[in-house]
């Protein structure tokens, strides 16, 4: 019987050094290239969502489902109006539900305090309270009411201390390298994701490369932008992700994003500029491959400017520009209304401006104008609390990988004043409040490390 159990306990171990390994995270991309480029995007969301709940069944470390649910983000974004053919998959929520539900009692994890904590239960206070006196008690009390004030306020909560354990307990392999190696791996399987489209549509290129319009463009953008300083960071130890860094921003400027073209721009010069700063070991490689790529957009720039016209376009385009204005402007004139709590953040008021989705709230599409419009005064304070937070576990753990963190955060950020951005509880706010933990709790290489980069 002992041997038994030594047999099984071995063959579980083999399990988890699999599932932290490069070849499950090689093996995870290779699936979703395949649903992509089979065109079942809905059955691949299904069966990958099952098999990371099986790896929450194998081990108790969180990461490995944490990097299958970034992945699977990266094409399930194409699939907003696909509700029906996931309906006729409802029968895998069973097995689905009980591997999930395993975990917790296989696992017994206790709840965790780290450092933004309170700042995320002022701002989940805040949420609640936003609207209160003045928004309909149906509008109020709607499902998908109720589900963003709980993803984005106390659930949120709740599962942040639950994974904050599971990241604060000591890794037997690498976790700096994995976690960076899991947002690399988001920038490939968006990637796949364009040359799909870019494929499956190539009549509509006639003679020459320009952006083809399509849904997902705001989403995959921001997943590069969230993505790009993981590139830039692991090319301190290969500089071709350097040059692939540099790419990530082509890649953006092909999902024909406005806000990508703009804040990409921003987030590319500021993580170059970094780089220059801090990899002592390549600046001069760096400073070369920079000259070479700003020659080459001079002489190639007929080509360049073929290619982003659509999204200018876009931008001059007065019915567009319109709509965002006029949501400002309600924005301003909602959180008048009612400037302590605001309108309430499933307020529908506007939707003669912005018809949203059916089962999404009316967003703003600028996150300052979000907290304030939604939670007046209460909101503003709860958010600059929660902000001042992060910056001091920042600042607090200072390091080459924490600043790519931070960066990044910086990069959703920027987004958000376009889009709903931190406003959409999976992936984007989840992902930004493991940072924050992260930071706190897996940060190994300090301010000395940072300086003899």
């Amino acid at each position: 019987m002992e041997n038994e159990n030594g047999k099984f306990n071995s063959r579980l171990e083999s399990v988890r050094r699999f599932l932290h390994s490069d070849l499950y995270t090689l093996c995870f991309v290779i699936l979703c290239g395949v649903f992509i480029f089979t065109d079942k995007g809905v059955l691949g969301v299904v069966l990958l969502a099952l098999v990371c709940t099986v790896t929450m069944v194998l081990t108790d470390d969180l990461l490995p489902a944490f990097e299958g649910m970034m992945l699977i983000s990266c094409f399930a974004i194409r699939l907003k109006y696909s509700t029906g053919e996931f309906l006729k998959l409802w029968p895998f929520i069973f097995p689905i539900a009980i591997c999930f539900f395993s975990h917790f009692f296989i696992y017994h994890r206790k709840l965790k305090n780290f450092g933004i904590l309170r700042g995320m239960i002022a701002a989940s206070f805040a949420l609640v309270l936003g609207g209160v006196g003045v928004i309909n008690p149906r509008t109020y009390f709607s499902p998908t009411s109720i589900f963003y004030m709980i993803s984005l306020g106390f659930g949120m909560v709740i599962i942040c201390c639950y994974v904050a354990d599971s990241f604060e307990s000591k890794k037997d392999y690498d976790f700096e390298d994995k976690f960076c190696k899991m947002m690399v791996s988001t920038v490939i399987v968006i990637t796949l994701c364009l040359i799909y489209e870019y494929l499956s549509r190539r009549n509509e290129l006639a003679d020459h490369l320009h952006v083809i319009p399509f849904q997902w463009r705001n989403n995959g953008s921001t997943l590069l932008m969230l993505a790009m300083p993981f590139v830039f960071y692991y090319s301190r130890k290969h500089f071709i992700f350097y040059i692939l860094g540099i790419l990530v921003y082509g890649e953006i400027l092909l999902t024909g994003s406005r806000g990508g073209l703009i804040f990409g721009a921003a987030e590319l010069v500021i993580c170059i500029a970094v780089m220059i700063i801090l990899d002592k070991k390549h600046r001069k490689a760096e400073i070369i491959t920079i000259v070479i790529c700003v020659f080459a957009l001079i002489v190639s720039r007929k080509y360049f400017f073929d290619l982003i016209q659509y999204t200018i376009d876009r931008m001059r385009n007065p019915e567009e520009a319109n709509t965002r204005i006029e949501l400002y402007r309600r924005g301003i004139a909602d959180f008048k209304f009612n400037p302590i709590n605001g309108r309430g953040i499933a307020y529908m008021g506007n939707r003669d401006v912005h018809p949203s989705a059916e089962h999404t709230l009316c967003w703003y599409h600028n996150s300052i104008l979000q907290v304030a419009a939604s939670m007046g005064i209460i909101g503003i304070a709860a958010y600059v609390y929660l902000n001042i937070l992060r910056i001091k576990v920042f600042l607090n753990n200072v390091s080459f990988f924490s600043l790519t963190m931070f960066l990044s955060f910086i990069g959703l950020e920027m987004m958000s004043l376009v889009n709903p951005g931190i406003f959409a509880p999976f992936p984007y706010l989840m992902l930004v409040s493991i940072y924050f933990i992260v930071i706190e709790k897996q940060n190994k290489n300090g301010r000395n490390v940072l300086k003899r980069s």
